[in-house]
């Protein structure tokens, strides 16, 4: 098992390489200059975005799971009221 995980990895890095090659060959022939500094700092602001909507959906998920809780909540006590209503109802 650990060499089909290991293969599949390999593959990947694999498939990675020839795309990061496939498209510096491009940049290279359309004549656009490869500038790292630039990527760098692309990649600092994408990985700053990342980590900003990385906390934002780690609130979204508290906030659920406190709606989750709130209708569960609700749920019961309407469960329970109705309960309540069919053991006091008018007897026959």
């Amino acid at each position: 098992m650990y060499g089909v995980i290991q293969t599949a990895g390999r593959s990947r890095e694999l498939i990675l390489y020839d795309a990061a090659a496939r498209y510096l060959k491009e940049l290279k022939d359309s004549g656009e200059g490869i500038t790292p500094k630039a990527w760098q700092q692309e990649i600092d602001q994408l990985t700053a975005g990342k980590q900003t909507d990385t906390l934002a959906m780690k609130s979204m998920r508290e906030d659920l799971k406190a709606v989750e809780r709130l209708r569960k909540t609700a749920k019961q006590l309407s469960r329970q009221e109705r309960d309540k209503s069919h053991d006091h109802g008018p007897e026959r």
